[in-house]
């Protein structure tokens, strides 16, 4: 089974689909209450050989917000580029303030990614400083990024956040690539603190 082969520290959970829902609140507590040289406050969702990103990463978040932590939740993707400004813009120097980070349910903010980026992008020097000025404003950081292993993004941003969730997909995902990914985000040192399992049915997951 795949989570056997990752030998993960937090227990493989199937996703349901609200926020508020018992298994959204074990897997935040497992993000407060991980132990170890640091309070984990940063976290990187990388989904694991999928064409797009599941919802898992904004479902953390809202949870987050819901027990009124001041959580942003930060897009890292937009391939195809976007005119807003974003996390891109962060990156390059720009000021937090300047950035309109849309606020939505609960009081969750959002950043979108920017301007259009890449794994170079992403290893740029100014990464660590714009994860620094989020982590200045925000109690919790929850990034996404272009799925394993079509994209090198979650192996730029993996080192510089404090842990990575991954998430693989029932029925989808497949065993070996699951294994290589999570091989890779440690061979560059993550912190990988365990996988949860999506089952999409309809176009939602549960």
């Amino acid at each position: 089974m795949i989570e056997e082969s990752l030998t993960v520290k937090a227990e493989t959970r199937t996703m349901p689909d609200g926020p508020g829902d018992e298994t959204y609140r074990l897997l935040r507590s497992t993000v407060r209450f991980t132990t170890g040289e640091r309070p984990v406050r940063s976290v990187l969702v990388v989904d694991i050989d999928r064409a797009t990103s599941s919802d898992v990463a904004r479902r953390l978040a809202e949870s987050f917000s819901m027990a009124g932590d001041r959580c942003v939740l930060v897009e890292t993707d937009s391939r195809g580029g976007t005119k807003a400004a974003g996390f891109s813009d962060l990156i390059d120097g720009a000021s937090l303030d300047g950035i309109a980070g849309d606020s939505e349910a609960h009081g969750l903010v959002v950043i979108s990614a920017g301007r259009a980026t890449s794994a170079d992008t992403l290893s740029a020097d100014g990464v660590g400083d714009a994860l620094s000025k989020l982590l200045e404003r925000y109690e919790h950081v929850i990034l996404t990024c272009a799925p394993m292993p079509q994209f090198a993004d979650a192996l730029a941003l993996a080192p510089l956040v404090d842990a990575v969730i991954l998430v693989v997909s029932s029925g989808k995902t497949r065993r070996q690539k699951a294994i290589d990914a999570r091989d890779a985000l440690r061979r560059v040192g993550a912190n990988i603190l365990g996988a949860v399992l999506s089952e999409e049915k309809r176009g939602r997951f549960r």
